[in-house]
């Protein structure tokens, strides 16, 4: 059900300015502006989306992608500016308005009733009903598996959403916005909860729509995907348009216009000084459990001084080799050797009292107590493993490894005090972080470190790792960027199926060719 015909007499003026000849443009957006009291998250902003485009909204936390979308969406009215589609020149009042005009949004934040089926969250608000007037559950679970399945997920109409993994709650999230074909879809970091088979589903769904003629508003932070799935991409920093550009335009070019800074600005050189193997894995194979990727037949070595980075995508296994590595899950088969000596590991604290640090990637449910203090967050292990450890508190000396743990992650030591949830995505990051130095350890296993950190942020992470190697450290890098990997990395694995299936040196980067081995 694509809806009306585009008004053919609005004129697109672009970010850059230009008007596109013989295109009409499905929405504008004329000088949008969001004011919270003296704080400015969105300033005059313009721009047109086209039938059959996929334009991507790149930017830092803060950039103000959220507030635009939240207001093309009917979720939030603008200070100042409008929105012309067809006849109507002016702000959406309501996320109805917007729908109207056939614009659908798939937000971060799900609209999701845990208690009720993916077929009754599918149908909700439009609930069939039968002959005698009442609601039939058999057509909604029958039009509930026709949607699943032109969308090509897999998902089952009958499970709980309640039960399911923010994965599959995130796939409902989808159908739940393509229940009639929109006019224009805003998608919101749709991938970043997805399986590999998941995510590729998405991909052919988005360019499926494409070829209907819709319109679509793509968030991410994912660098590949920018280029497989956009024709434009409009780059917002501290709340401005910065420029509209190709979704070709190369990656060292996007991430400059997104931060103002140039590449190597950002990624610290690479220590060359390379030790002895401190971390090998060999012949590692997991035990089976519900929900969680087989992975098994991994070797690999980590030298002091050393990144190894692990590429893949979510449910390939690389975050369940991290967790095998500190304890967090059981080992069927084969060995983990830390220093050449047979790691047994059943408990983190095996892993701490062997040199094995693991910062998670869901610091908020496993890396951090949001309720209690940025220091007591940093300082709790080295309570039992650190120089601080003893049987009675060492007010002092804790106050001085507070310090400077702070003080290595760049995070303001006078909010120490201030309760650890209290903090953005990128503070929260460094205290749990900091919270890998309160012991001895000599191998560290980040991962996904800067996950929802902006790229102003990023940096004095990237700087504290370097610390780490120049101490003699070894890391084991688990990330889904891979323009992080490729500026961090000595080298590259990439794991698919539970397998590490190629691998890469520094001069072997290539986006193309390490992109290829992921499916």
């Amino acid at each position: 059900m694509l809806a009306a015909e585009v008004n053919t007499d609005a004129v697109d003026t672009g970010a850059a300015g230009q008007p596109r000849p013989g295109v009409a443009s499905l929405l504008q957006v004329c000088g949008l502006t969001k004011k919270y009291g003296s704080n400015t998250a969105l300033n005059n902003a313009d721009l047109a989306f086209y039938p059959g485009r996929v334009h991507v909204l790149f930017g830092e936390n803060g950039s103000g992608k959220s507030t635009f979308i939240s207001m093309v969406a009917g979720a939030n009215q603008p200070t100042s500016g409008y929105l012309v589609i067809d006849d109507h020149k002016g702000p959406f009042r309501s996320v109805n308005e917007a729908r109207s005009f056939g614009v659908r949004a798939v937000f971060q934040e799900f609209s999701l009733v845990p208690q009720l089926t993916v077929a009754q969250n599918l149908v909700l608000g439009e609930e069939p009903v039968g002959p005698l007037g009442l609601l039939s559950p058999e057509e909604a679970r029958r039009r509930a598996q026709a949607l699943i399945d032109d969308l090509g997920f897999d998902l089952s109409p009958e499970a709980k959403v309640g039960d399911l993994t923010r994965g599959k709650q995130q796939m409902v999230e989808i159908g739940k916005a393509l229940q009639h074909v929109p006019r224009l879809l805003i998608l919101d970091e749709p991938t970043a909860s997805l399986s590999e088979h998941d995510a590729r589903a998405l991909f052919r769904l988005v360019k499926r729509l494409k070829e209907k003629g819709v319109a679509i508003i793509y968030i991410t932070h994912r660098m590949h995907e920018i280029a497989e799935l956009g024709d434009d991409v409009s780059i917002l920093r501290d709340g401005r348009l910065i420029g509209t550009v190709s979704a070709t335009t190369s990656h060292d070019d996007l991430i400059e216009l997104m931060t103002g800074r140039a590449l190597s600005e950002i990624y610290p050189p690479l220590n060359e000084q390379l030790g002895n193997v401190k971390l090998a894995i060999k012949g590692l194979a997991l035990a089976p459990a519900p929900g969680v990727p087989t992975v098994a037949g991994i070797d690999l070595e980590v030298r002091a001084g050393e990144i190894v980075g692990i590429a893949g995508l979510v449910g390939c296994g690389k975050s369940e080799l991290g967790q095998a590595c500190f304890g967090l899950r059981r080992i069927a088969k084969g060995e983990i050797l830390i220093d050449g000596k047979p790691l047994q590991a059943s408990h983190p604290a095996d892993a701490i009292k062997a040199g094995v640090w693991y910062s998670p990637a869901d610091r908020k449910n496993d890396g951090l107590a949001l309720g209690r203090p940025a220091g007591e967050n940093m300082s709790l292990s080295g309570l039992t493993w650190g120089e601080i450890a003893g049987r009675l508190l060492k007010p002092r000396k804790e106050k001085s490894l507070l310090g400077k743990l702070s003080g290595s992650v760049a995070f303001p030591a006078p909010r120490l005090g201030e309760s650890a949830g209290s903090f953005s995505g990128g503070n929260q990051q460094k205290v749990l972080l900091a919270k890998g130095l309160a012991q001895d350890a000599t191998v560290y296993i980040f991962d996904e470190p800067t996950v929802g950190v902006d790229m102003g942020a990023r940096p004095a992470i990237y700087r504290y790792m370097a610390d780490l190697l120049k101490a003699g450290a070894a890391i084991l890098l688990i990330s889904s960027d891979l323009t992080e990997l490729f500026g961090l990395s000595h080298r590259l694995l990439v794991m698919n199926e539970g397998r590490i299936n190629s691998e890469f040196s520094r001069d072997e980067f290539d986006e193309h060719h390490v992109l290829e081995k992921f499916f």
